[in-house]
């Protein structure tokens, strides 16, 4: 989901300025590190490239129209069978079969579905350019307290320094 919704982001300002990490974070409310991982999955696919530098980011490498919902699922997917044993019972072996047709069919109804289709059903706030509302961001950081001059000097050694201070 956090893929999906990454390349959605990257695809709803296609076209224009790359997508920075850091605002990408931001939107799947996610750690810049983790952030990170799950865009270099996507460009090792070849859904996204990297812009470096000053104004850098990420950008779709196709147009959304010819992206469909499993391109993006494949990149996250592990389709490994379990190693082979000799003791492999068959209702293990029906399971698996299961459990293969039912991956099929999920996999099969995704190619059908564009991304472009998911696209229109974001929300303006996400489709859009606009920053990710910190209500759900990761983090929830107090601001800082403002400076402010002391009362009183916090050492005995800033006592000389204190009481000039006071008399300018």
């Amino acid at each position: 989901m956090q893929g999906l919704h990454a390349i959605a982001v990257i695809a709803s300002s296609s076209g224009k300025q790359p997508v920075p990490t850091t605002r990408l974070a931001r939107h799947i409310g996610l750690c810049l590190s983790s952030t990170e991982i799950i865009v270099k999955q996507l460009k090792n696919r070849g859904l996204v490239r990297a812009h470096r530098g000053p104004g850098g980011g990420y950008q779709l490498e196709r147009s959304a129209e010819h992206l469909s919902v499993w391109d993006v699922v494949a990149c996250f997917q592990d389709h490994d069978r379990p190693a082979n044993s000799d003791q492999i019972s068959p209702e293990s072996e029906a399971a698996w079969a299961l459990s293969t047709a039912l991956d099929d069919a999920v996999c099969q109804y995704l190619k059908d579905y564009r991304l472009i289709d998911v696209l229109r059903h974001l929300p303006a706030s996400t489709s859009q350019n606009q920053d990710y509302d910190t209500k759900r961001a990761a983090f929830h950081l107090k601001p800082l307290r403002q400076p402010s001059l002391p009362l009183a000097p916090s050492w005995v050694f800033d006592l000389a320094k204190f009481s000039q201070a006071a008399h300018a």
